[in-house]
């Protein structure tokens, strides 16, 4: 399994504090049955997580990985904010950006968590990024207010041609009812999406399997099919030829 979003590096953000930390949480990984995880760091004001900050700290991760004999692979990637996308551009067409995998098929996309912060020409932009060769995946829609309280704004995404990654603690009621009750509308009426766990230490750190799980009880095993197929296209996209098993 691909997990696409998680704050695996240690000591970058608000996610893993030490290399114990990130590989306990890897451990975490490999038992419940991962085989590859995107480590995405943030990169918006509070944290700047750039393409030449990240790339070097997953090489280093995945060899204390080998020495420690823990079979996961970690790919560089970003959670990256929108909240000017003149400035997103720019940045995007210089190369700072870590999108999935160090490949541009796929970027993760972050909006802000202020509403005002919006941008007004987000469908402009994810035409923009389809027109160089990168699919968008918006992070975590569900737990974003100007989503739940505006779906035709999601819709819009959705139809300029974004996917959507659903947090499992979302589904599993962490993150209140809105979201738990959003994420699973959004998973019922847009086929293009993923599940992700977005763990950021072992407090915050479901995993997958309990998403799937609760996916195959909620909306059937057909759905939770289709959502791995989504992952692994995904995975088939970012890694040809995967590392490690």
């Amino acid at each position: 399994m691909l997990d696409l979003h998680c704050h695996i590096l240690p000591g970058v953000d608000d996610g893993a504090t030490s290399l114990e930390e990130s590989l306990a949480m890897a451990r975490f990984f490999v038992r419940d049955g991962i085989t590859h995880v995107v480590a995405t760091p943030h990169c918006h004001r509070g944290y700047r997580l750039l393409r030449a900050d990240v790339v070097p700290r997953v090489a280093r991760l995945n060899e204390a990985l080998a020495t420690a004999a823990i079979p996961l692979v970690v790919l560089p990637g970003s959670e990256i904010q929108v909240p000017d996308s003149a400035v997103y551009r720019r940045e995007f067409e210089a190369g700072l950006y870590c999108h999935l995998n160090d490949s541009r098929a796929f970027t993760l996309l972050e909006f802000s968590w202020k509403p005002e912060l919006y941008p007004t020409d987000a469908v402009e932009l994810i035409g923009w990024l389809l027109a160089r060769g990168t699919t968008p995946i918006v992070a975590h829609p569900e737990r974003h207010s100007f989503f739940t309280d505006d779906p035709p704004r999601l819709r819009a995404l959705v139809e300029a041609g974004a996917w959507i990654q659903v947090t499992v603690d979302s589904l599993l009621g962490n993150f209140g009812p809105t979201a738990r009750k959003a994420g699973e509308w959004m998973l019922r009426e847009y086929p293009i999406a993923v599940l992700a766990s977005d763990a950021h230490n072992l407090q915050r750190c479901s995993g997958l399997s309990a998403g799937y799980a609760w996916v195959k009880e909620k909306l059937g095993e057909g759905r939770a099919a289709e959502l791995r197929a989504n992952a692994e296209r995904v995975l088939a996209a970012i890694a040809p030829t995967p590392r490690g098993t």
